[in-house]
């Protein structure tokens, strides 16, 4: 008999055979182009590190360890053609066992051993740092161009015509593979050098790495995640208006969401709220209308509700930004929607496509887990967004700090004044207040994080919210100065800005002059830098409404559904760097500048992955309840 279980769990292998087809591989990019040399190296010391560690792992811990209890026998049931079989613990998708299946199958090492199982896992945090590269990339290359300078889309429908359906041409641009007309990769060596140590920073990001060794599902989340990420970065659902757009980009965030539920909030609410700004940015229409020399309060009202209806939204840059401009952000982007829904909700189809599925698949299921829905019962945890300000500080230190005391110098030097003080000092009590609100009335404490004593954050509960009740209140200022200090890193400093003098005063709405046909699309990249960030009001609330939708629901606290914040925040840190001049010394060109925070980075990585790898191998412990099993440490 044919059960709905048996049904969906063998349609997934299906959804992975079908992934490999569409995806299209990204490693023509990453192996070509300046610094070819440099890039491979950095590839293979990846590889070679995730290979030892993974070798070393299966070497001491030979038996499925802590969930690949649940994850190894899974698998190895598909291996089997079992698609029957479904363990009532496990709470993810089986996207993992089908992506391993496969990859076990294709490769003809026939069976699913541990081992083998465990090499999959190193094989996702290569492609992971693949897709990262490419990510970065593109991102970096935003940031070149200045994102309302792009050319306008030259495809089969105008920017401003909706997207209607057609089966025809829906099924013969399945296979099309034209790349979108101004998205070309740039080449420059210095971007090319910082995105491939960004790229090897987050393979190495320990809380993925460590994972790399053993078979869960975070290292293929993440890596699908991106890839999903790459397909909106290349702006395949706006240059290529057809059905291959929309296929692409529905098909690979279901793959995605084989993997983990709470994916949903990245491949749909982050890259469709992101779409919907990016359409809105590049359908502004031009105003007609004269600014009369004074205006009272309703026309001005009425003026600006007349401005963000064009298209023309209050997305500062943030080093301009204050609370209030993150209030008029929302605003514009919500009044802009409105204003055009027709030509925003087509553009959203393959994400609002998703969401349905997915609350299809809640509705189907009865939970949002699979498995073991009494431990895992969604609530309002706000607390888990302060852990999260700590965890980003600590990891992405050697950026962080040096971002903080320059910002920190250069205020010391401005110019003192009361008035400019006086709006910091409220927001700031009302910060610390709202703080000690939430952890008054939101802590909560799940009964895992008590049981198990393997996690790290066992110990640091243990020794800090639990060892006195004012402790979670002391914290308070660390959560804020933490908070502080990753909303710096993300603003770039005005000496580091790659702008004329002429150039400082103009309001961020302004257009650069869009480059000719014969110029070409390349013709308005400035000169190589890594300075000329754009991150906005709108890249930051985007960026905070996934992040808070997937903490917040967890009442778990875990450093692993930490990573995809932490991920995405590294993908769009600014990394300041200048050009090394012709009589730079050669080394100076791959350590120095400003990128040798870079290295630090991959150094305090591999610090840290040296000290926790070490722990989970060779300072295990063993359970009175549980002897002759050795116990190991891990995020």
């Amino acid at each position: 008999m044919v059960t709905l279980t048996s049904l969906t769990n063998s349609s997934v292998l299906s959804w992975a055979i079908g992934a490999v087809v569409l995806f299209e591989t990204p490693f023509d990019n990453i192996f070509s182009g300046p610094r070819k040399l440099v890039t491979i190296l950095a590839f293979v010391a990846v590889y070679t590190l995730a290979f030892l560690w993974q070798n070393q792992v299966t070497e001491i811990v030979p038996e499925p360890y802590l969930d690949e209890v649940f994850h190894i026998p899974q698998a190895q049931a598909y291996c089997r053609a079992a698609y029957e079989v479904w363990d009532p613990k496990l709470t993810t998708p089986p996207g993992l066992y089908a992506f391993s299946t496969v990859w076990i199958k294709t490769l003809g090492y026939g069976v699913c051993s541990v081992y083998n199982l465990r090499r999959f896992s190193v094989f996702a945090l290569c492609i992971t740092m693949v897709y990262a590269f490419e990510c970065r990339t593109l991102i970096t290359s935003i940031w070149q161009r200045n994102p309302l300078a792009t050319a306008k889309p030259t495809g089969i429908i105008s920017a401003k015509t909706p997207y209607v359906p057609n089966f025809r041409s829906f099924v013969t641009s399945i296979w099309h593979r034209d790349p979108p007309a101004t998205t070309k990769i740039p080449r420059a060596g210095i971007m090319k050098k910082d995105a491939i140590l960004t790229a090897s920073s987050i393979a190495l990001f320990p809380p993925l790495f460590l994972f790399s060794g053993l078979f869960y599902t975070d290292v293929l989340s993440t890596c699908l995640v991106l890839t999903s990420y790459r397909l909106f970065l290349q702006r395949k659902s706006f240059y290529e208006n057809s059905g291959s757009g929309f296929l692409r980009i529905y098909v690979t965030g279901m793959v995605a969401l084989t993997m983990r539920q709470t994916n949903i909030f990245w491949v749909a609410i982050f890259m469709g709220g992101s779409e919907a700004v990016r359409i809105i940015k590049m359908n502004e229409s031009p105003s007609t209308a004269t600014k009369p020399a004074s205006r009272t309060w309703p026309e001005i009202i009425m003026a600006t509700f007349s401005q963000y209806s064009r298209g023309d939204i209050h997305d500062v840059p943030l080093q301009d930004a204050g609370v209030t401009d993150f209030i008029l952000c929302a605003l514009s982007i919500a009044v802009a929607i409105l204003c055009h829904p027709i030509l925003i909700l087509s553009r959203l189809l393959p994400y609002i496509a998703l969401l349905i599925s997915f609350m299809l698949f809640v509705l189907w299921n009865g939970s949002v887990v699979l498995g073991d829905k009494s431990n895992h019962v969604a609530t309002i945890h706000i607390t888990q967004l302060l852990y999260l300000f700590p965890f980003l500080a600590f990891f992405t230190a050697p950026l962080i700090i040096p971002s903080f005391f320059q910002h920190t110098v250069a205020t010391l030097k401005s110019k003192f004044s009361f008035r400019k003080a006086t709006p910091a000092v409220i927001y700031t009590t009302l910060a610390l207040l709202t703080t000690l609100a939430i952890i008054h009335y939101n802590t909560i404490i799940h009964p895992f994080t008590l049981a198990d004593n393997r996690h790290y954050v066992f110990y640091v509960f243990r020794y800090s919210i639990l060892r006195h009740p004012l402790i979670r209140y002391l914290l308070a200022p660390i959560y804020l100065l933490c908070a502080w200090a990753v909303y710096l890193a993300f603003i770039p400093l005005p000496s580091d800005s790659y702008s004329s003098p002429s150039d400082t005063g103009s309001a961020p709405t302004t257009k650069p002059t869009e480059p000719t046909r014969t110029q070409g699309a390349e013709a308005a990249l400035p000169p190589p830098t890594m300075s000329n960030t754009t991150n906005t009001t709108s890249t930051l609330l985007l960026l905070l409404i996934p992040t808070a939708l997937s903490l917040i629901t967890a009442p778990l606290v875990e450093p692993r559904y930490f990573i995809l914040p932490w991920v995405f925040y590294r993908l769009h840190l600014p990394t300041p760097s200048a050009s090394p001049s012709a009589s730079t010394p050669r080394w100076d060109g791959i350590l120095g500048g400003k990128t040798k925070w870079l290295w630090f980075e991959m150094l305090w990585f591999l610090l840290i992955n040296a000290i926790t790898g070490y722990i989970f191998l060779y300072r295990g412990f063993k359970w009175p309840q549980e002897p002759g099993k050795v116990q190991r440490f891990m995020w």
